[in-house]
């Protein structure tokens, strides 16, 4: 197969696509497991934006590689606008995060570079694609999708470890009143010692 058409590719995004949108899934089920605590922890707000956005981007890149020619131009440039808007708002994050020293735990310029490069090539693919259907426009794409998955894995991997130990902290607590969290009577449990009768 000629590596310079849409169809040598095929298969790679067919898997991209269904990645991205397994992953999707799973991050929402992540999301799930506390959505009161994300909703009230930026960091958490944050890391679940970044997992979903990287992982619909994907989805988008392997749509707009696949979709037939007339209407490619169109998923192209929504991938060209959403790469690169998305390194705009990773760009802002991250200088904000760094002017305001919020905590921001396993963030490094490393990473933060990386999550850029991602969407800046997705963007630049994408744009590519409207006119140009080479082997290098589609090999930028696959690099810049498996850049958004690595990031998108590693921010819901942190996401899911943080709610794993808020939620292990809080059961560790104890109960705090004999209504649970669910606002349901919760019996209290006094336990019996040998010396009382």
């Amino acid at each position: 197969m000629d590596p310079n058409t849409a169809p040598a590719w095929r298969d790679l995004y067919i898997g991209l696509i269904g990645a991205g949108a397994s992953l999707t899934g799973l991050t929402f089920v992540a999301i799930a497991l506390d959505p009161h605590q994300i909703e009230r922890t930026p960091l958490l707000r944050l890391r679940a934006a970044n997992a979903v956005w990287c992982f619909i981007g994907v989805m988008f890149i392997g749509v707009a590689v696949l979709m037939p020619r007339p209407f490619a131009a169109v998923a192209a440039v929504a991938v060209g606008v959403g790469g690169l808007g998305g390194a705009v708002l990773l760009s802002v994050r991250t200088v904000r995060q760094r002017v305001f020293r919020q905590p921001h735990p396993g963030a490094t310029v490393f990473r933060a570079v990386g999550n850029v490069l991602g969407f800046v090539l997705a963007g630049a693919g994408g744009f590519s694609l409207v006119d140009v259907e080479r082997g290098w426009v589609f090999a930028t794409l696959a690099f810049a999708s498996v850049i958004m998955l690595s990031s998108g894995i590693f921010a819901s991997w942190l996401l899911v470890l943080q709610i794993g130990v808020a939620s292990t902290e809080k059961s560790l607590a104890g109960p705090r009143s004999p209504q649970g969290d669910s606002g349901a009577e919760k019996p209290v449990i006094h336990p019996v010692t040998g010396g009382e009768r």
